[in-house]
Formats: structure tokens, C-alpha cells, sequence
């Protein structure tokens, strides 16, 4: 009998460490095949919560009498893809007390994976939710006499993460210890390194013109006047909300001024300039400037200005007016502004 229950453990353990393996050659693919800008980045954290702990008392003569109990936990990870990190941990569970005398202390050992299911943003900031599972190895601390069915097990929970741009992050989450230990926490934890800071690209050189030398006359041609044409005024900068393309009530206010000096001088063309701050990759913001740029022009043809008179321009991130690295900079940044294109 002895020996089929050995059996069946060593079946156990080779399953939960194929399950483990599988984990870790997924993320590596993941992380493979990532986009080429993201930026990989290991992260740390601390957290403290509530666990509920349920050991067996199998026939003896004690009881559980006290399952609730408090703990903390520390863990370091590193970010291989925009979804998919590695991620272990060390966590002190508390104690489950014993009726008539006597405690069951656990501490847990782990390394798994954690995959993020929900990002509101492509970088890792705004909220997150993920699952995680991975191996484990569980010891208790106690002067009851017992024994341990298992000292690695699988583990498993989910989560949901609040991330601010300066890698500082906000983190709940629950997780399940093989039959007899669950746990709640909350974890503060921060993101290093990051992105270089990006330099503005050089705006190109104009080319050279040459100039043909006048013709000769015989006799001078009077010119004809030139054609009177309206100064047009200073046209106001449209600025947008983070990841967003939707015009804001202010930004509303300012392109009816902007459409009502366009009817104006009925002759100006203008170029519609889409740009972004650098929060996310460089394609992301190449699209999203596109979209800036089409809901300004989408608007001032609204209020009645022809479309062949606003040529749309995207930029992206390429173009800031302001440092990134400041909030009051990249909101900056976010922007779509008018230039005024000769006749």
C-alpha cells in the first residue's frame, strides 16, 4: 500500500513539474515574438493581507479553532512581454490555531507566471487584470506532530493591478496554496528602468533653389496688381486627453473660433498637424495622431469648411513642443495644430 501511494506522489510531482516547465517555454515564446519597442523590465514588490488556513486534522485529537489569520509576502519578477511575466515570491501565511493548545504556521515558497488578460493601455500603466498560476513549496512551523501529503504543489490565483507612468503600481490579488491555504492581499510594488528618452527628430533641410536668370524685354510689361487676399488670423492649438482622439468641450469652443476665421478668409488653405506625447510605442501614436487629425477635420466640415481647404498631417511622437518626462509636458504634446499653406 505504501508503495502505491509513493507511486502516485512521483506521478503527481512529474505532472505539476511538466505543468511548471510548460509555463515558463510559453512566456519565453511570448516574448519572442513581442513587438520589437517593447521594453523589458523587472519589478519588485511588498504586500500584506488576510489568509484562511485549513489543516487536516486526519482522526488526531485536535481541531482547528482559529482558520484566520494575517501574513505578508514579498515577490520579484521581470516582464517578458506586454502580457506575459516571470514572477516569484515568499510569503508568510500566518498561523492557523489549534484547539486544545497548540498553532500550524505556513510559509510558502514560488515561481510562476502571471498573464495579463485586461491592459487599458499597451505600456504597463492604468489598471490590469491578470490570472497566475505556477510550482510552490510549502513549509509549516509547529510542535504538533504532523506530516505534509505534498511539499510542492501548484498554485494559482488572479488580480487586479493599478499602474501609474513612474513604474509605482497598486496590487490585489488572491491566491490559492494547494487544499489548505488561500490568501488575500495588497501589495505596493514598482517597475525599473524603462524607455530611453526619445530626442525630437531634426526637421529636414530645405533644398536649394536655383534661380533662372530673368529674360530680357524689350519693352517693360506693367504687372497686374496683386490680388488683395485677407491675413488670416492666429488659429488656436487643439489639445486632447491621454490615449484619446475625443474633442473636449474646450477643445469644441476652440475650433468654432478656428472655423469661423476660416470662413473668413474663404481662399486659406491650412495643414491639420496630429502629434502625441511618447507613452506608448511609436506605431500606437502614429495612429492615434491619425485619428486626432481626422476628428478636427471631421468637425470644421461640419460647420461648413470645404475638405480640399485642410490637408491632414500625423507626426506622432516624432515633434514635441515640451519634455515627456513632466505630466504638464506630455500633455503638451498631445495636441493638433494649424499651419496656414502659401497659395
Amino acid at each position: 500500500m505504501e508503495k502505491n501511494n509513493m507511486d502516485i506522489r512521483n506521478q503527481v510531482m512529474k505532472n505539476i513539474t511538466r505543468t511548471a516547465v510548460m509555463m515558463v517555454l510559453c512566456g519565453v515564446a511570448v516574448s519572442a515574438n513581442a513587438a520589437s519597442d517593447f521594453t523589458n523590465r523587472w519589478y519588485g514588490g511588498i504586500g500584506a493581507g488576510i489568509s484562511d488556513l485549513e489543516p487536516d486534522p486526519n482522526g488526531t485529537a485536535v481541531s482547528v479553532d482559529e482558520s484566520r489569520s494575517s501574513g505578508g509576502k514579498i515577490f520579484i519578477g521581470y516582464d517578458l512581454s506586454e502580457r506575459f511575466s516571470i514572477e516569484g515570491h515568499y510569503a508568510d501565511l500566518g498561523e492557523a490555531k489549534m484547539a486544545p493548545q497548540g498553532e500550524v504556521g505556513y510559509k510558502e515558497l514560488g515561481l510562476g507566471g502571471l498573464y495579463y488578460l485586461y491592459k487599458q493601455h499597451p505600456a504597463h500603466s492604468g489598471f490590469g487584470l491578470f490570472g497566475k498560476a505556477g510550482l510552490g513549496k510549502m513549509e509549516n512551523d509547529t510542535d504538533l506532530t504532523y506530516e505534509r501529503v505534498n511539499d510542492y504543489s501548484l498554485f494559482y490565483g488572479a488580480g487586479l493591478e493599478y499602474a501609474f507612468n513612474n513604474g509605482v503600481a497598486l496590487r490585489g490579488e488572491i491566491e490559492l496554496y494547494d487544499k489548505d491555504a488561500q490568501f488575500l492581499t495588497i501589495s505596493l510594488m514598482k517597475r525599473f528602468g524603462g524607455a530611453a528618452e526619445k530626442q525630437p527628430e531634426s526637421a529636414p533641410q530645405p533644398e536649394p533653389v536655383v534661380v533662372a536668370p530673368a529674360p530680357v524685354v524689350a519693352e517693360p510689361v506693367p504687372e497686374p496688381a496683386p490680388k488683395q487676399v485677407a491675413p488670416l488670423g492666429k488659429l488656436e492649438v487643439i489639445y486632447f486627453h491621454t490615449d484619446s482622439a475625443a474633442l473636449t468641450r474646450e477643445a469644441r469652443a476652440k475650433l468654432d473660433r478656428v472655423a469661423s476665421e476660416l470662413q473668413r478668409v474663404p481662399d486659406a488653405r491650412v495643414e491639420v498637424e496630429g502629434h502625441t506625447d511618447d507613452r506608448a510605442t511609436r506605431s500606437y501614436n502614429m495612429t492615434l495622431s491619425q485619428q486626432r487629425t481626422r476628428a478636427v477635420i471631421d468637425y470644421l466640415t461640419e460647420k461648413g469648411i470645404a475638405l480640399e481647404r485642410l490637408r491632414p498631417v500625423a507626426y506622432g511622437e516624432t515633434r514635441p513642443v515640451a519634455s515627456n518626462a513632466t505630466e504638464d509636458g506630455r500633455r503638451l504634446n498631445r495636441r493638433v495644430e494649424f499651419r496656414e499653406l502659401k497659395q
